[in-house]
C-alpha cells in the first residue's frame, strides 16, 4: 500500500528541530545557480537575457545563440545536480537517525558530485528518448527512474546502470502514485512563488525528505516480495 499521507508525515517529524542545515544547503543551491547564471549573462550578453521580479517571486533566463551559453547551461545543471545529490545524502542520514546533522554531512556528499553527474546524464539521456514518442512516455518513465538517486546515495558503490534498474523494480506499480504526490506538492508550490521564492528554502527539502521516505518504503516492499533481494544492493 502506498502511504502518501504517512510518507509527508514521516518527513516533517524528521524535519522537525532540525531544519537548519537542510534549508542552508537549499540557500547554497539556489545562491550558486543564480550566481552563475548571472556569469553567463555577463560572459554572453548578447546571447543571454535575465528577468527578475523579486515582488512576484519570479526568475528566468533566455539563451540564443552558439555552443557557449549552452555548454554553461550543462555546466550550471551538473552544478545543481551535485549539489540536489548531496542534500539527497544528507536527507538520508536524517531518515536513518534523529541525531542532529551538520554541514559537514552535506559537504561529503559534494564529494560524489562525479557519480552524480553521470546519473543525471544517464537519466536525461533515457528520459529524452522515450520523450520523442510521444510526451506521455517520457513522464512515465521521469517516475520509473525517480528513485535512481536515492538508491546510489545510500549505496556508494552501485553504479548508474545498476541503480537505474533497481529504480525501475522499485516503481513498478507505482509510478502513478509518485505523480499523485507531486500533485499534492502544487499548493505549497504556488504558496512559495507568491512569497517571492523564500518558501522553496523549506519546500525543496520537505519535498526530498518525502521521496527519500518513499523510496525506502518500496525498497521494503520489493524486498518483503522478492522483486529485489538485498544482495542486488551490494
Amino acid at each position: 500500500m502506498f502511504e502518501r499521507v504517512a510518507y509527508k508525515k514521516a518527513a516533517k517529524a524528521q524535519l522537525k528541530g532540525r531544519w537548519k542545515i537542510p534549508v542552508l544547503s537549499t540557500l547554497l543551491i539556489f545562491a550558486i545557480i543564480y550566481i552563475f547564471i548571472f556569469a553567463m549573462a555577463l560572459i554572453f550578453p548578447d546571447q543571454i537575457h535575465v528577468n527578475m521580479q523579486a515582488g512576484a517571486g519570479t526568475f528566468n533566463y533566455g539563451i540564443h545563440g552558439d555552443r557557449g551559453p549552452t555548454l554553461f547551461s550543462l555546466f550550471i545543471c551538473a552544478i545543481a545536480v551535485s549539489f540536489l545529490f548531496a542534500q539527497i545524502r544528507l536527507l538520508g542520514n536524517m531518515y536513518k537517525s534523529p541525531e542532529p546533522v551538520f554541514f559537514g554531512d552535506f559537504v561529503e556528499g559534494l564529494g560524489q558530485w562525479f557519480r552524480a553527474v553521470r546519473g543525471f546524464v544517464w537519466m536525461f539521456l533515457w528520459v529524452f528518448l522515450w520523450s520523442l514518442l510521444l510526451y506521455i512516455p517520457g513522464i512515465i518513465k521521469k517516475y520509473s527512474y525517480s528513485m535512481m538517486f536515492y538508491v546510489m546515495a545510500e549505496y556508494p558503490k552501485i553504479g548508474v546502470k545498476k541503480a537505474m534498474n533497481i529504480s525501475k523494480e522499485l516503481t513498478r506499480g507505482y509510478k502513478g502514485d509518485l505523480f499523485v504526490t507531486d500533485l499534492t506538492f502544487i499548493p505549497l508550490f504556488i504558496l512559495c512563488m507568491l512569497s517571492a521564492g523564500i518558501g522553496f528554502l523549506w519546500l525543496v527539502p520537505y519535498y526530498q525528505a518525502t521521496y527519500t521516505n518513499i523510496y525506502h518504503a518500496l525498497k521494503e516492499v520489493a524486498v518483503n516480495t522478492q522483486r529485489i533481494k538485498i544482495e542486488d544492493f551490494e
